[in-house]
């Protein structure tokens, strides 16, 4: 499974954006950067094959991500 190659900070990421929060308030959240909490969002796009916040929302609910 793709997202088993998520780190425990992507997937913290992930659990964040999957709730509806943006860059801005997960980076608060996590104590990281919005630049950061971008790069991984990219890197996590890639690893999962999703193209987009909403694809990648989707993803994590139906792969229980969310939480």
């Amino acid at each position: 499974m793709p997202h088993a190659q998520l780190t425990p900070r992507e997937r913290e990421v992930v659990r964040a954006l999957a709730r509806g929060c943006s860059n801005r308030e997960i980076a608060a959240q996590l104590g990281l950067s919005e630049q950061t909490v971008k790069n991984q969002l990219t890197v996590v796009f890639e690893k999962l094959h999703v193209k987009n916040r909403l694809e990648l929302a989707l993803y994590a609910l139906k792969h229980g991500l969310n939480h």
